[in-house]
């Protein structure tokens, strides 16, 4: 089962760039990361799902389909239209499909409306987002991953 990686936050608190400085990638691709346990290959999606448009059971058969190990996504808190779920509905489909959160950051916010899963134990804050340069993001939550 896939090892999940989450960046959660409301709009325009630089999600999307963050996972672009984490990684380098400009685009959906699956990238290698160096990490203090090796190299992984990350399969990242730039855009939250909600953004995109994904439903939990899409994102979950695509990552089953491509046979991906590491994933690594964005997420919005809150329900934006009511079409698509928050994104604790999303980490509890992802649970119950086996799926291993391994880490999950928040921008933008000091915590969360409603309280994750037991099974979520990495959970980290960065809630003055919006005013910090996207490297200096970057930076916290590679060291909070391990991520070189």
């Amino acid at each position: 089962m896939p090892d999940i990686y989450v960046i959660m936050g409301d709009r325009d608190v630089k999600k999307s760039s963050t996972i672009r400085a984490l990684t380098g990638a400009a685009r959906e691709t699956v990238f290698e990361v160096a990490t203090e346990e090796g190299n992984i290959d990350v399969f990242i999606k730039l855009s939250s799902l909600q953004e995109s448009g994904e439903e939990p059971e899409e994102f979950i058969n695509e990552v089953t389909d491509g046979g991906y190990s590491h994933v690594l996504i964005s997420l919005w808190i809150r329900q934006r239209n009511e079409q698509l779920p928050d994104g604790l509905t999303y980490i509890h489909r992802f649970l119950d499909a086996g799926w291993n959160i391994r880490q999950i950051v928040v921008l933008g916010a000091e915590e969360l409306p409603y309280e994750l899963p037991q099974a979520v134990e990495n959970v980290h804050y960065i809630p003055d987002a919006e005013n910090m340069p996207t490297n200096q993001i970057a930076h916290q939550i590679r060291e909070w991953w391990q991520w070189l």
